[in-house]
């Protein structure tokens, strides 16, 4: 069931990277609008780094396990997250890397067998760069905006990435959330579960610019793998990402073509 999830995951949340270049400092904003300043980092040629830690209880007997934590960054170009760069090191024995630019994604597995030269894999499914923890968008401003209504506590909190924070902490039912991400209804969660919620932290800078964001939830499993469940009909997922260099020089690129494959000339 753990691998399962993995693969899933794989394929639907991404944005995280390798280390960039030297941070440039992130933009100074209205002091307390993370809306706003998450909006003016979205500047072509830089990013922000990203750590994400997930957990998850995928049946009544396993109970929650933590997973390898995966490392990187994301792109900003044309007022939105453009491109992502990570590892993840719950794939393949050394980890997996991703990146993802567009909606074209190259996957690189140094410990797979590959044809002489090629160390890339064009992979034909599309993939999706964004900021997100869970189902909560931080970089579609109705999306976070939502989010931040539902806030029922806020104080000091510690210093990440060397700024003090204020923690603001709520919960969201999918049926808000369906309103400001209407593409999210009917896809794991549908209307028996829609006042199903989702409790969410984040540690917002003075800049407003978010330096921790944390949500945990339950979907109902598919009734294909229910089985799996030991009696469980649902699954607990807990993300944990850190954001950290706001303003950072990042520019994705393609991996070089003479290193690429399409992963439908690969013979398995």
């Amino acid at each position: 069931m753990m691998r399962w999830w993995t693969a899933v995951v794989t394929l639907t949340v991404t944005g995280l990277a390798l280390p960039g270049a030297p941070a440039v400092g992130a933009t100074k904003v209205g002091a307390g609008d993370p809306v706003a300043a998450i909006q003016r980092q979205r500047v072509k040629g830089h990013g922000v780094r990203i750590t994400e830690y997930r957990t998850l209880n995928s049946d009544a007997i396993s109970g929650w396990g933590r997973f390898e934590p995966v490392k990187g960054a994301v792109g900003f170009g044309d007022g939105k997250v453009v491109a992502s760069d990570f590892w993840d090191h719950q794939l393949g024995e050394a980890g997996v890397r991703l990146v993802c630019i567009g909606e074209r994604l190259w996957e690189c597995d140094p410990k797979t067998k590959r044809p002489k030269g090629k160390r890339w894999v064009a992979i034909k499914e599309p993939c999706v760069s964004r900021l997100e923890t869970g189902n909560l968008r931080l970089d579609e401003p109705a999306v976070l905006a939502a989010v931040l209504v539902t806030t029922t506590t806020t104080k000091a909190s510690d210093a990440y990435d060397g700024s003090p924070t204020t923690l603001h902490e709520g919960s969201i039912s999918f049926r808000q959330l369906w309103n400001v991400r209407p593409e999210l209804r009917g896809s794991s969660v549908r209307d028996a579960h829609a006042d199903w919620e989702i409790d969410w932290r984040l540690w917002i800078g003075k800049d407003g610019l978010i330096r921790r964001a944390w949500s945990k939830w339950r979907e109902p499993l598919p009734d294909e793998v229910k089985h799996l469940g030991a009696g469980q009909e649902w699954m607990g997922l807990v993300k944990d990402v850190r954001y950290s260099d706001w303003g950072m020089k990042l520019t994705i690129k393609p991996p070089p073509a003479a290193q690429t494959i399409a992963s439908g000339r690969l013979k398995y």
